[in-house]
This record gives C-alpha cells, structure tokens and sequence, in this order.
C-alpha cells in the first residue's frame, strides 16, 4: 500500500515522528507535511502565493515539507511530488482531539484526508486527547515530556492493529473515497475502535484580545451528550471511530424544485 502520510501541527511534531515510526509496517510511506504549524485551517488550500517545497527526514522517512495547508500537502503530494498515486492519505496524529461537528469542520488533519477524497482517495485522520496539562505543555513550550511521549506511543501501538482492522480496506478492497475520523483518548481503557457519529457541538467567541490584536481562544464550547457520539466514546477511555463522507453533501435535496441537469454548463 502507498501511503501519504501528513498533519496539520507541523514536521516538528512529536506525534508524527510516533505515526511513521508505527505506519512504517504497513506499507510505503511518501510524507508531505507543513513547514509551520496549520491547525483550524479546515480544507482551506492558498489560492495566492508561491508554495515552497523543501526536503525533510522525520523519524528515517525522506519526504517533503511544504508552506501551506495540510490541504495543499495533499494536493502537491497526489499530483506533484508521490512518484505514484497513494492509495491511502493518513494525516495526525493531531495534538488535542476532534470530536464534535465543530472541531471537525475547522480540523487541518481532517481537511487533509477530505482533499484526498476529492481526488478519489480514502483517508484515515487521527487524533490523540490529551489531559490539559500536557495539552499545556506542547502549547507553550511544543514538547512533550518524554515518559508522556512514550506512554502515548504504547497506547498506539494496542490501538493501531485494530484501528487499521476495521478503519482500513485492504488493498484491492473497497476503495470508497471516504475518511474516517479516529479519536484516541487520554487514558485508553479498551484499544478496540467503536463506530460513532460526529456529536453536535457549538462554541461562542473564538478571539480574545490583548495590546496587540486579536488572538484565538475557544470561551465556551458546548458538546452534545449523546451516548453514540464520539465526545461520549472518547471520554469513556474508548476509541472513537466515524465516518465521514464527501459524497453525502452532494445528495442533499433541491430546496426549489429539481436540482438542474448535469452538464459541462453547470461544472464550475
């Protein structure tokens, strides 16, 4: 299987050295990740501005690093820079969870398997829950303490079998370009994934300010208590597995009648 692998917090994170060092058994890994850190840039891709592509080796891995969007990683990884079409785009581990519609629509990690499935590619997005003290910690200071670090990396390696048992086709297999969202949880009672739904989720101001501007921080965040979403899995010490198709969003119904015909007139 070849396999793009990238994420949205940047080469230098901890937790995309542990994701290549375990994926590395399960196929041929191409890496394109961001230069900088991109998180809550959604699928957004730059529309203007030069991209620049530079050489990087995470963790024994060649690949690439790029001045953009987890989307546009993935973009420039399919059809500039992977001497073949991946079969698989896996994008995280990403520090902090994305749980809930709301965190699921702004995620990087997510963004980047979804640009994967506009071009006819499954993706598997992962997320790792994080006590906030070590959420802290890599905030303020982007590191881990290293006993953290490697109890993270033993919690994935009992969950990652599984996850790729159930989360991923085979090759040859059912290659139905969908993501699935992956959430890990701080303290993991049982590695086995459980199939969830995206909890709905609403938040208030997302900016503070201080004497220099505008800066973004979450004042009120309010997730749905529903025992089938993936709030509820993860915060029971289970890992939460959902769905998430690209495809669903172009089946919505007409609100005025019958949607138009297809047709080279209506292609955008």
């Amino acid at each position: 299987m070849r396999i793009l692998v990238t994420n949205d917090d940047s080469c230098d994170s901890p937790l995309l050295a542990l994701l290549i060092e375990r994926l590395a058994p399960y196929g041929t890994l191409h890496l394109v990740a961001p230069a900088a850190e991109q998180s809550w840039r959604g699928k957004s891709m730059t529309r203007y501005g030069t991209l620049k592509v530079e050489p990087i080796r995470i963790a024994g891995l060649d690949g690439h690093s790029v001045t953009g969007t987890p989307a546009d990683c993935t973009n420039l990884g399919i059809f500039e820079l992977l001497p073949e079409k991946p079969d698989l785009v896996v994008s995280g581990i990403n520090i902090g969870s994305n749980v809930s519609l709301g965190f699921a629509m702004a995620s990087g990690t997510l963004g980047a398997c979804l640009e994967g499935n506009i071009a006819g590619i499954p993706g598997l997005a992962l997320s790792q829950a994080l006590a906030p003290e070590v959420y802290q910690q890599w905030s303020q200071h982007r590191r881990f303490d290293p006993a953290e670090l490697d109890r993270l990396g033993a919690q994935l390696d009992a969950a990652l079998p599984r996850i790729w048992a159930r989360c991923v086709a085979p090759p040859g297999g059912d290659s139905t370009p969908t993501t699935m969202s992956v959430n890990l949880p701080p303290v993991m009672t049982d590695p086995e994934p459980v199939a969830t739904r995206l909890a709905a989720s609403s938040y208030g101001g997302c900016f503070v300010t201080n004497d220099d501007g505008f800066h973004h921080r979450i004042r009120r965040l309010d997730i749905a208590e529903d025992p089938s979403g993936d709030a509820a899995a993860v915060n029971s010490g289970r890992v939460s597995a959902t769905l998430l198709d690209v495809a669903v969003l172009g089946q919505a119904p007409a609100l005025f009648g019958a949607p138009p015909a297809a047709g080279p007139q209506n292609r955008a």
